[in-house]
């Protein structure tokens, strides 16, 4: 027995039930502007369309504001470095809350026993180096531009200066 096709179907219906229609791909209508390219596949399927920027009509220059000259800074020599005077030595990079370490990236060498002064946004307190190691072994001085790691006795947030009180 031949199956019947009813009036009106166009297609075979699939697996899931629905119909499959084969479409004739449309002709684009001479003279329509061509259709903007999409941002991603996400967004192609949602139907999302990238804005595109157009450039002005008229260009104008605009002036550039002078750049004050930076300000010299003094030679770090022996008559400079006072005992008692803050001297900043680094930068901390990364805090390890567990093991109270923080890591720093030195301007200006540091030894155990040097008091350091660490001061960022919320952190302000004074201790002296007791542990200072690089690569994780533990050394008795670092120089620039090492990375060291110091045991502190609170809190510091990467950004933090420190300071160097007294060697």
């Amino acid at each position: 027995m031949a199956a019947r096709r009813r009036k009106g179907s166009r297609g075979r219906k699939t697996r899931k039930g629905r119909k499959s229609r084969k479409v004739a791909p449309r002709a684009k209508p001479a003279g329509r502007r061509p259709r903007r390219k999409q941002a991603t596949r996400a967004a192609a399927k949602r139907g999302a369309r990238v804005k595109t920027r157009r450039k002005p009509a008229v260009t104008r220059k605009t002036k550039r504001r002078a750049q004050p000259a930076p300000r010299p800074t003094p030679a770090a020599g022996p008559h400079r470095l006072v005992s008692g005077a803050a001297l900043e030595i680094g930068v901390v990079s990364h805090y390890f809350p567990r093991a109270g370490a923080a890591v720093v990236v030195l301007s200006r060498p540091i030894h155990r026993r040097d008091t350091i002064h660490v001061r960022g946004a919320t952190t302000d307190f004074v201790q002296a180096v007791d542990g200072l190691a690089l690569d994780g072994a533990p050394v008795a001085a670092g120089v620039p531009p090492q990375s060291v790691g110091v045991r502190l006795e609170q809190r510091a947030r990467v950004g933090d200066r420190v300071y160097r009180i007294s060697w």
